[in-house]
């Protein structure tokens, strides 16, 4: 007899430990849970010697038991706030693959709100001409003449780096051709100086579309957890958030979900933040905004380099589903709005005139000097604070790169774990040198999917699509690194499966036949550790997580198929049948009892 009695065994399926350690003594059979922790793992002999009086057994129905995934990179708190039903209308091409469509769609929404007496906006989120070839040219003129001029009209961009607004929404927001450019925000205009209603990155997007009126908490609070349920139906038991912005209306709906009994996920956040000036020392320091407080028109994002005002509350560590992991910075823009920072030209092409590239030749933009970024990491690094900092283009890794190895030098022994994220251009010596300092690098691959073919034909040309995320010289350089999907600057919905595919294939959607970079591709068991064992390790917590392991937290995941059997491209077809939460299931699956104290996991849809 055991010590202790388990709370919960489960046993009859194929189960992946991802823990290395598990390799070489034989295979596991069984698991044991009391209360949030794994008590035991390993044959069925040992493992039903927790078994007590009130022990629940479940029988995996001969499929697959693994680790919870953890996704490292997700906007979960804006993607939450936009499934809200006066949020954007998605009009991306994941779901549509014409003008006529995304037309109609517009159309429709807008006409629902002529007249509407609370002055609600018409906001679309997705506008893609990398994938609807026939969309065209927006501008204020484009969409007041084509649309409506009595409506309030926002489009984002799928990249969220670009947006354009009719001429309404910019006489809400105050928007003339006198307005100065937010910091690091740009309103674009034409030759006469006449402001366009094209936007560039988030300081300028937020200060227009933050005047459309706000959805109520109770909404927001019902779209959030709505959301947070989608992650755990598709595997996920922790998810991050790479641009929170401490609000405190905000940060009480997050607490609230956190404090519920069901809630599905745990929620890392990383705080979003800018360098700006220490007026009485002249030095940088973490400059941080507030959003909109919900069901108000207050709290805009202020472009201010005052010590007083880099002062905000937050939510620092409320409990283990809602903390702050760390901080983030976010150097260049995107690829698909021209701002990514890059070394050779983007491509001069009609597709990139339509999407707003700047002026060729275009090698987007750095949105901090070396100087503010290389002071603010280190002045973050030595406080303790991991920092993570989006950089896309060559150029952008290179400035973050060297801000990380100067601060790195003088302190050798850190063990924040400093991130790089997405990276798609970063170069092979770039790679090589992060890892001799223990630099964690997230990929965003899966831009391939959808992207492939246009970045090779219109806006990187074939060698650099083909090097884009080289996740193989990662492992070379011994890189503990990740993959993730970036929702919702991303034309897909989050899928890690579809995600860990294209890491393994390089391909497109659109021509699976050809891969970008074959050279670079990685195996099932790379993939699969990015999304548990190495996302724990950058999130600090795979002393907890990541693996199926004794005196780990019980966060799990059970798969309809074992992914190490299936074809890569079939991935997709891998069902999510339930997901635990510290040993409590999120009831995902249909449990059918065939013994007393015995209940079988089947498919949902299956039942």
């Amino acid at each position: 007899m055991a010590d202790t009695y388990a709370d919960t065994i489960l046993y009859g399926g194929d189960i992946i430990t991802m823990d290395d350690k598990n390799l070489h003594t034989g295979k596991v059979e069984a698991i044991a849970i009391t209360g949030s922790i794994i008590v035991d793992v390993g044959s069925m002999e040992r493992v039903f010697s927790h078994k007590g009086p009130k022990t629940e057994v479940i029988f995996l129905n001969q499929q697959t038991l693994m680790p919870g995934f953890i996704e490292p990179h997700q906007h979960a708190v804006l993607t939450g706030q936009m499934q809200s039903v006066s949020r954007p209308v998605n009009i991306g091409g994941h779901n549509y693959r014409t003008y006529a469509e995304v037309r109609k769609v517009m159309l429709n929404t807008i006409q629902n709100l002529v007249g509407e007496p609370t002055g609600k906006w018409a906001l679309f989120l997705g506008w893609d001409p990398e994938l609807i070839s026939d969309l065209p040219t927006l501008s204020a003129k484009f969409l007041d003449e084509n649309f409506s001029t009595e409506v309030a009209i926002g489009v984002v961009g799928q990249s969220t780096h670009v947006a354009w607004v009719n001429s309404l929404a910019l006489s809400k927001a105050g928007i003339t051709n006198t307005t100065p450019d937010p910091e690091r925000g740009t309103y674009i205009k034409d030759e006469d100086g006449n402001v366009t209603g094209q936007m560039y990155e988030g300081p300028a997007i937020l200060e227009v579309l933050g005047h459309a009126p706000m959805p109520d908490a109770h909404e927001i609070v019902e779209s959030v957890m709505a959301r947070w349920k989608y992650y755990a139906s598709v595997g996920f038991t922790t998810v991050t958030d790479l641009a929170y912005i401490p609000n405190n209306d905000f940060d009480k709906v997050l607490k609230v979900i956190a404090s519920r009994k069901d809630c599905p996920i745990r929620l890392g956040l990383y705080h979003r933040q800018q360098p700006c000036k220490d007026s009485s020392s002249g030095k940088t320091k973490a400059w941080q905004g507030t959003q909109p407080q919900c069901g108000t028109q207050e709290g805009k994002v202020q472009n201010t380099e005052t010590e007083e005002k880099c002062k905000a509350e937050s939510i620092g560590y409320f409990s283990d589903k809602l903390w702050e992991v760390g901080i983030k910075f976010v150097a260049d823009g995107s690829p698909h709005c021209g701002t990514a920072a890059v070394r050779q030209p983007y491509l001069n092409t009609p597709l990139t005139e339509t999407l707003g590239f700047p002026p060729a030749p275009c090698y987007g933009m750095l949105n901090f000097t070396s100087e503010e970024l290389a002071d603010s990491v280190r002045r973050l690094s030595k406080a303790g604070k991991q920092v993570a900092i989006h950089c896309h283009g060559e150029r952008a890794c290179e400035q973050v790169l060297k801000a990380y190895e100067q601060v790195l030098a003088d302190d050798p022994t850190n063990t924040n774990r400093h991130r790089m994220e997405h990276v798609g251009l970063m170069t092979v010596d770039q790679i090589t040198r992060a890892g001799k300092i223990n630099i964690a690098l997230s990929f965003f691959v899966d831009h391939l999917r959808f992207y492939g073919s246009v970045y090779k034909t219109d806006i990187f040309g074939e060698d650099r699509v083909n090097r884009w995320t080289p996740l193989s010289e990662a492992t070379k350089s011994g890189i503990t690194w990740t993959i993730h999907q970036d929702n919702p600057s991303f034309p897909g919905d989050t899928n890690p499966f579809a995600n860990m595919k294209t890491a393994i294939t390089r391909t497109c959607r659109d021509d699976p036949s050809h891969p970008y970079g074959p050279e670079y591709c990685v195996t099932i068991h790379e993939a699969l550790k990015a999304y548990t064992i190495n996302a724990a390790w950058q999130l600090h917590l795979d002393q907890h997580l990541g693996t199926i392991t004794v005196g780990k937290k019980a966060d799990l995941v059970v798969l309809s198929e074992n992914p190490y059997h299936k074809d890569p491209f079939d991935l997709e077809d891998i069902n999510v049948v339930e997901t635990f939460l510290e040993g409590r299931r999120n009831n995902l699956a249909n449990v059918k009892a065939v013994a007393p104290g015995i209940n079988v996991l089947q498919r949902a849809t299956d039942a």
